[in-house]
């Protein structure tokens, strides 16, 4: 995706100007114009901006507000500062409230391009990454314990996040002006997408508590209780509501249900007819592929995505390795593990006497499967 800058200045005819100017750069970055602070702050909020150019003097809220109101809620977004009203400590003033550059009026539109772009060029020093497994490539940059801020970007649904990483530990997330674990959220809830890289964090406090694998786990079953949420309303729709029984309706006589063949069962039974328990499966007799089937498919039904079930002895080193870190951590039994190979698929593996490998897709309720299996 293609940077924005957003302009802001309270003079219309040097907006129009810089886009004319610029316009040779749109390869680059994407010129967005805001005639006022408030209209700058309401763009920033529902649009993915990488930097942000703002004239010093305006009417309402000025340059210094400005910049001081996106420190607050977007640390990440860097902002230039132009004025034609430079003093001898404008620029000094102007640096120590936070700004990243500082222009005077007037300047060439390729002096002002040659800024824009060393200045994105610095943020993306770090590379881009197309279609990536998100919690994957957190996961690495946890191990790794780097120090980064990641801008991610949603191609599907047109929108982009941020998350903030210092020595591993995540710090914080932002979509928009939403900032914490909500945003984090969100954010995780994407399934491919497109990053880039920079090697530098703003926040040296933690907005978020708690590590990233207890969110992500949290991101995921948030994520498959919407799913399911959405499943059950649809599922809704799509019933058929009935005023009464078929069988109530054939038996109506003079507005009345017949109860005849009630009161047969009940002369037969002595009493109401006793309801049949079902018969409570051998897992004994089952092998261990048909006791894992049949588990998942007891506690969530069909739509357990489930793609195959297989004996896979192959696996038990990744098993034998996974024992060794846990007794190295005190992590108690294995119960379960669970490999994403990104395209290859996702895999649970349970280890016993024989190792069950079970491959499910994308949208499966991966939690729960994990769950019941470790019980």
């Amino acid at each position: 995706m293609i940077p924005k800058v957003l302009f802001v200045d309270d003079d219309p005819a040097w907006l129009r100007l810089i886009q004319a100017e610029l316009e040779e750069h749109t390869n680059s970055f994407v010129v967005v114009v805001a005639d006022s602070g408030s209209a700058a702050l309401d763009i920033l909020k529902d649009n993915n901006i990488s930097l942000v150019v703002s004239d010093l003097r305006m009417p309402g809220m000025d340059g210094f507000d400005l910049l001081a109101a996106i420190l607050k809620v977007y640390p990440d977004i860097p902002v230039f500062i132009v004025t034609a009203y430079d003093k001898p400590k404008t620029r000094e003033v102007v640096f120590k409230s936070g700004a990243a550059g500082y222009l005077k009026k007037p300047f060439s539109g390729d002096e002002l391009a040659e800024e824009i772009l060393n200045t994105l060029q610095k943020k993306s020093e770090g590379g881009n990454l197309h279609n990536v497994s998100l919690d994957t490539f957190l996961q690495l940059i946890e191990m790794e314990q780097q120090t980064c801020t990641l801008r991610i970007i949603n191609k599907k649904q047109n929108t982009g996040g941020v998350i903030f990483f210092r020595d591993g530990d995540i710090m914080n997330a932002r979509i928009g002006d939403q900032q914490g674990k909500a945003a984090a959220y969100e954010i995780l809830s994407w399934s491919r997408v497109s990053l880039t890289i920079e090697h530098d964090c703003v926040f040296h406090d933690k907005k978020i508590n708690g590590d990233l694998q207890a969110i992500l786990l949290d991101a995921m079953r948030s994520k498959d209780e919407k799913k399911e949420n959405k499943r059950v309303a649809e599922s809704a729709e799509s019933e058929i509501l009935l005023d009464a029984p078929v069988a109530e309706k054939s038996e109506k006589k003079s507005g009345q249900v017949k109860k005849s063949t009630l009161k047969k069962e009940q002369k037969a039974t002595g009493g109401l007819k006793a309801k049949k328990t079902k018969k409570a499966p051998d897992f004994s007799k089952m092998s261990v592929v048909e006791r894992v089937r049949h588990r998942v498919q007891t506690e969530i039904g069909t739509r357990n995505g489930l793609l195959d079930i297989h004996i896979d002895q192959t696996w038990d080193g990744l098993v034998y390795r996974a024992l060794d870190i846990g007794e190295a951590f005190n992590g108690g039994r294995l119960n379960v593990l669970y490999v994403n190979k990104g395209s290859n698929g996702q895999f649970v593996v349970v280890p016993g006497e024989e190792t069950a490998v079970i491959k499910i897709d994308a949208d499966s309720p991966r939690d729960r499967i994990i769950d019941i299996l470790s019980e």
